[in-house]
């Protein structure tokens, strides 16, 4: 892979563990038996790391480095890969879906490469069989000719005696049987009968699956709030703003300040990375006499479901697999220093509030289809 270059000749130096039996005592990490083979080679968690990456495992290797990593690298690092999804979803932003709308549509429509249409009578192939037909009985009869009268009767009168027996046990004589067979074969197909029991119950049916679907929305409506999207993007400025506030200084009134946010949107990538980063504070009772301390993981386990919300974000111009990668990639810059949160205090505003430069139109590298695209790229919007 092209990328495994670059990450060679780096080493990680914002660990909180650089073993792997570490990150699974005070971490409480999980190794999944289905990556068991990385972690039977060596116990040193950086070498893992690069490993399930190198092996396109991106998301691994991003779950097992939220693990071991300082937890208030962690935190930046995860706030820097939900502002490439905002950046994302500017370019490409994800369409609402209003909820009345699924399981509406009960029929099935056949799409235009599924239909199959009939092909035309094959005029030479029919003339072929009724000559081949008038032939076998022009034969047929030759044959009859050619035998002794005698031999000739007393063969048809044993098959008579059979045919007779057939019909004694099917009530039909086989020559008749045929007769009705080849008439079948040139009947029209029946009618179909729009006033059938069977359409009357498909209606019935479809009627209440649609009263079903109807109270299931007006239900679901009365209860979910509805979708205001100048206060979900105030929510989510809110989240980053107190993320940010934490990362540079990681205090107590910070994390209250994140815990508080946070509970306001949990369901969203800032807000779920708000909780992050109160949990990484190692305390679940600021303000309080005694310290709680947070329980193993909780603070990874929470920046690793970041990312997976993050990738599977609908909208944007990446795939999940691509974001994946480029999150591993961010992270590996966040620790191995490239990129920290104090080259951003010499900026007006945080990375978050910068205002997005306009877009251009131009190809994407990863489809070659023609994509908007930012005029100039993040690193030229920092100072200097």
């Amino acid at each position: 892979m092209a990328d495994k270059l670059d990450w060679q000749n780096k080493h990680l130096v914002l660990l909180r563990y650089v073993s792997v039996q570490d990150a699974v005592k005070k971490e409480n990490y999980k190794i999944r038996p289905d990556l068991e083979e990385f972690f039977e080679k060596t116990n040193n968690a950086e070498q893992i790391v690069f490993d399930l990456a190198g092996q396109d495992k991106h998301k691994d290797a991003c779950e097992l480095l939220a693990y071991i990593c300082h937890r208030r690298a962690g935190v930046w690092w995860a706030y820097r890969c939900v502002n490439l999804l905002n950046e994302e979803l500017r370019l490409n932003p994800a369409e609402d879906r209003d909820i009345a709308t699924i399981g509406a549509d009960l029929g099935v429509t056949v799409p235009d490469w599924a239909k199959v249409e009939l092909p035309p009578p094959d005029t030479k192939a029919q003339a072929l069989v009724n000559d081949t037909i008038k032939q076998s009985f022009e034969n047929h009869q030759k044959m009859r000719a050619l035998c002794d009268p005698e031999t000739l009767n007393l063969v048809e009168s044993a098959l008579e005696i059979a045919y007779q027996e057939f019909k004694k046990v099917h009530g039909i004589h086989p020559i008749d049987l045929l007769k009705k067979l080849g008439t079948r074969l040139v009947e029209k197909p029946y009618d179909i009968d729009p006033n059938s029991p069977v359409f009357k119950a498909r209606d019935e049916l479809k009627a209440q699956l649609m009263q079903v679907q109807k109270d299931t929305v007006d239900t679901i409506k009365s209860v979910l709030p509805p979708k205001i999207p100048a206060h979900e993007k105030k929510m989510r400025d809110n989240a980053l703003s107190a993320v940010y506030r934490w990362i540079h200084a990681p205090d107590e009134p910070n994390s209250k300040a994140c815990l508080d946010i946070g509970n306001e949107c949990p369901d969203t990538p800032a807000g779920l990375l708000s909780l992050s980063a109160f949990w990484a504070y190692g305390n679940l009772m600021p303000g309080g006499d005694q310290v709680i301390q947070t329980p193993p993981g909780l603070a990874a386990n929470g920046i690793t479901q970041v990312f997976l919300m993050c990738a599977l974000q609908q909208g944007g111009t990446r795939k999940p697999k691509e974001r994946f990668e480029q999150y591993f990639n961010k992270g590996i810059e966040v620790l191995t220093g490239k990129d920290n949160w104090e080259s951003s205090l010499l900026d007006a505003k945080a990375p978050h509030e910068k205002e997005l430069p306009p877009t251009v139109k131009g190809k994407d590298q990863n489809t070659g289809t023609d994509e908007a695209k930012p005029a100039i790229t993040y690193k030229r919007w920092k100072k200097d």
